[in-house]
């Protein structure tokens, strides 16, 4: 659930920058690009959160994965 709140929240901060940015007068291909550069740093602030319950999420799975292996070839889990 975390990635998509995390993706969503980066598609929704895209979409609306380039929303400004067509009122603006941006067009074209500068328009996409515009609101991409503007876009990666603002999600990276806003949605400090979020991207940090994604990581702990992908953390917890990869952790989990390497105690099952661990343990189906008998060995004890690596810290």
């Amino acid at each position: 659930m975390p990635f998509l709140i995390y993706t969503a929240g980066r598609v929704g901060i895209f979409l609306a920058t380039a929303l400004v940015l067509w009122l603006v007068g941006f067009r074209s291909w500068i328009l996409a690009f515009a609101a991409i550069l503007i876009s990666m740093p603002v999600s990276y602030f806003v949605l400090r959160q979020q991207r940090s319950a994604f990581a702990d999420g992908v953390e917890r799975r990869v952790r989990a994965r390497r105690e099952l292996r661990a343990r189906l070839r008998g060995d004890e889990p690596k810290q």
